[in-house]
């Protein structure tokens, strides 16, 4: 068997899209017994640039975060401009798994993952940069079930 291409133990994100952040977060937080995680507004277009299927968007989304041990359990609520996470809602109709993120450790990495994937016909589907960081979702529904997102850092 060959070597994974994307270091399992980069494993740092599980990431739900949902219909109604404040009820799932409240909910999440019962069920871990945590306190509710605070929801926070991406960044403003200024700061965050979003491409969805190679077109600029002016999506914004409500997140929110659950760390659990060395993971990190994301909650994201879209709006109504076009995006990775409308279009789980829209296909999937409700709640569910959007994507599992990756670190790979570096820009270099990323860029080399991403064009591995576009090799065995997963493209990109969506990307942001934000300050501090970015974002890769590669279009891997079909063939793994969920969107991979791959990060240069954790």
């Amino acid at each position: 068997m060959s070597q994974p291409t994307i270091d399992l133990k980069g494993l740092i994100q599980i990431a739900f899209v949902v219909k109604d952040i404040t009820a799932t977060a409240k909910a999440w937080s019962e069920v871990f017994g945590v306190e509710v995680p605070a929801i926070h507004e991406i960044s403003t277009p200024e700061e965050c640039q979003i491409w969805y299927r190679g077109e600029k968007s002016f999506s914004r989304a409500l997140i929110a975060c659950i760390e659990v041990g060395t993971l990190t359990i994301e909650l994201t609520q879209p709006d109504e401009h076009d995006s990775s996470w409308k279009e789980f809602l829209e296909t999937h109709h409700g709640n569910g798994v959007h994507h599992l993120g990756f670190s790979v450790g570096s820009d270099e990495r990323r860029d080399a993952v991403v064009a591995m994937l576009a090799q065995r016909g997963i493209g990109v589907r969506h990307y942001g940069y934000y300050p501090g960081g970015s974002y890769t979702f590669v279009d891997s529904e079909q063939q793994l079930g969920v969107v991979l997102n791959i990060k240069p850092h954790a």
